[in-house]
């Protein structure tokens, strides 16, 4: 093809977490460049989904591996459960976009990228430790050891 069109697009993402004064979650807002948002109500469902992923990931989800083999089943991963889902604000930014894809420029893993260092941020001011590794430790989401 003499003159090929390819479909690039960059999306931006930024999070704050908001904890309660027990440590707990208050809120996690979530501003995701998405180009054009054709579907919205859809674009609000996959921030919120990838919010939840990067939670599990910060605060409780071990995914124990030995030697490449998995080592934990699916009931001890640590998945979040919905009762702990604090408030989410998925906030929607529009821009003109590519001219592919009627504008849109995607969303998709970016949203679950930020949560975790939004989190490890919060806790941070909270108690003044500065953590490099997942699931956080001295939350209220620790998991209770046996």
């Amino acid at each position: 093809i003499p003159h090929p069109v390819s479909h690039v697009a960059y999306g931006y993402a930024a999070q704050l977490c908001a904890l309660n004064e027990d440590g707990t979650v208050k809120l996690l807002a979530a501003a995701h460049d998405v180009g054009k948002a054709v579907n919205p109500v859809s674009v609000e469902g996959q921030i919120e989904g990838g919010v939840v992923m990067g939670m599990g990931f910060a605060l409780t989800e071990q995914y124990v591996l030995e030697n490449g083999e998995p080592k934990s089943k699916f009931g001890t991963l640590g998945l979040l459960k919905a009762d702990k889902v604090p408030e989410i604000e998925p906030i929607i930014i529009e821009k003109p976009g590519v001219e592919a894809a009627y504008g849109a420029i995607g969303i998709g893993e970016i949203t679950s990228i930020p949560t975790a260092p939004a989190i490890a941020g919060a806790f941070y001011k909270w108690n003044g430790q500065f953590q490099t590794k997942l699931p956080l430790s001295g939350t209220p989401y620790e998991r209770k050891k046996k």
